[in-house]
């Protein structure tokens, strides 16, 4: 029955590309670029890693269009931001497409990076009549942007940076969004190690036999440190009965995981995350939480669903029957050694991240404009929601006047154009940068981000920035010093006016 339906998709395939595969006529972009992405492959993962594709799309004041399945598409709207949000089937047919064609109007760029464009999926594009298609089947006429063979051994979230900076992005940060429930977990409860086997489908999830086993390995070896199984409404009876037979008093089930977001929340307390490849692996990677990934070995061939190189970051290969997945399509992610699994969490658990080099200036506090505290009442909300722990910063700024010349080149958070007024009828980018402030009289440094305002008139001042932090009581204060990574800013000082440190920020952000 497999080979049949692979054969009768073939054969439509070719009949599609005879009538309707044409090349795209080149034709102006008038206004905003509007981007439409098919999203209904319905998968968690492929979305979390093409998430930061939306936020970066808003820099170039693109609107996104996205066509999803209904469980994706509040996380669509909500969490990522898009503009507008599609509903469809998983895979649609060819009425279905003809009427979302008809429904979405004008479309100036499509991206389909999900692997073959199906053949309903060429008439939809021959119906769009996009001016570019990004796609990775570089065979079909109607792609103008090929990328298969351009970005192959490129991670997919490598691929996504790619059209945005074909699309006329500068700077282009891959940082996923990562949706957070509303209440977080108690740290001090949450397990320390997290550990997943579950995937999408049976063959890409591990045994239940495989997966007590690993839980022995791993509770064993870390006797103090609580093991939380992950699982969903579906797998809880499974997870359950996992927790009795691997009978140690440090592995339970983590209750209370109704979404996708209850999971994040966990992964963002833990220390260390133990997962077969799924959703799991790119919330981890996005949280910058410490991860041994289970992934399958694909001989010759590049996993575009790795996770990015990282020093958070291991994998570990199960060995494939190349005869069964020919036959079948199927996995088998129980062919691991559990020893080097081991040997990859020791390591991993015993690194410290590297210490980034600092500057440290002197800096006096000077009288500001006067208008900030009304501006960045409106402006706080905006910024927040893309970089949240700027939230409880008080809607005022601290103006220093630096030593020396500072130029913000890396910040560690650039917004998208924002429209803050009351008006709305006018945008404004925002950099932060992460910084610690060290007053005299206190005996610890305080956790406070450089606060650039693009329309701001002190960008053209270089010596004197904007602070914003938690509420301060400085009344008495005239000097501090400002400490913040190197990498960050550009300065333009004599000879050994400031002496470079080595000492990591602090974690509180």
């Amino acid at each position: 029955m497999s080979f049949l339906r692979n054969a009768s998709k073939a054969c439509m395939r070719v009949v599609f590309r005879l009538l309707v595969d044409r090349s795209l006529q080149p034709k102006p972009t008038k206004g905003n670029l509007h981007i439409l992405i098919p999203r209904w492959d319905a998968k968690l993962g492929d979305s979390i890693v093409s998430s930061f594709f939306f936020r970066e799309a808003r820099k170039l004041n693109a609107r996104v269009t996205v066509l999803t399945v209904v469980e994706l598409a509040q996380m669509h709207a909500l969490d990522f931001g898009v503009d507008q949000v599609v509903i469809t089937n998983a895979n649609p047919g060819l009425l279905e497409l003809r009427r979302l064609a008809q429904q979405i109007g004008k479309v100036d760029v499509v991206v389909h990076l999900v692997g073959r464009i199906q053949p309903a999926e060429i008439l939809f594009l021959r119906l769009l009549r996009p001016a570019r298609v990004y796609s990775l089947d570089d065979r079909l006429r109607c792609v103008n942007r090929k990328f298969g063979e351009t970005t192959a051994g490129l991670d997919m979230a490598e691929r996504y940076r790619r059209v945005l900076l074909d699309l006329g992005a500068c700077m282009v940060d891959r940082k996923y969004i990562i949706p957070l429930p509303d209440t977080m977990p108690n740290a001090t409860s949450a397990p320390r190690i997290l550990f997943n086997p579950y995937a999408s489908r049976p063959d890409k999830s591990l045994a239940f036999d495989r997966s007590v086993s690993l839980l022995h390995a791993v509770a064993d070896a870390y006797p103090a440190w609580s093991v939380g199984i992950l699982c969903s409404p579906a797998t809880r009876e499974d997870a359950l009965c996992m927790e009795v037979a691997a009978a140690r008093r440090n592995v339970r089930v983590v209750h209370g995981l109704a979404s996708p977001k209850d999971a994040a929340g966990y992964i963002r307390c833990a220390q260390v995350v133990v997962s077969v490849d799924t959703a799991i692996v790119h919330l981890a990677v996005g949280l910058e939480t410490k991860l041994v990934a289970i992934y399958p070995a694909m001989a010759e061939q590049a996993n575009p669903w790795l996770p990015p190189p990282s020093p958070l970051t291991r994998v570990v290969y199960s060995q494939q029957h190349t005869g069964q997945i020919r036959r079948t399509g199927k996995k088998d992610m129980n062919a691991f050694s559990i020893e080097t699994l081991l040997y990859n969490l020791h390591e991993l658990l015993a690194t410290t991240p590297e210490t980034e080099q600092l500057h440290s200036l002197r800096a006096r506090i000077v009288p500001g404009l006067g208008v900030a505290q009304g501006t960045l009442a409106r402006q706080l909300p905006l910024i927040s929601k893309d970089f949240p722990e700027v939230a409880d910063c008080h809607p005022g700024t601290i103006n220093l006047e630096l030593e020396c010349p500072l130029e913000v080149t890396q910040p560690d958070h650039r917004t998208a154009p924002l429209a803050w007024t009351p008006s709305g009828r006018t945008t404004e980018v925002f950099d932060l940068v992460r910084i610690e402030l060290e007053f005299g009289p206190l005996p610890t440094r305080v956790p406070a981000w450089l606060y650039v305002a693009h329309a701001s008139p002190h960008r053209g001042t270089p010596t004197v920035h904007e602070v914003i932090a938690q509420q301060l009581n400085l009344s008495e204060v005239r000097e501090c010093q400002i400490h913040l990574r190197a990498s960050a800013v550009t300065l333009t000082l004599p000879d050994q006016l400031t002496a470079p440190i080595s000492r990591s920020l602090s974690p509180s952000q």
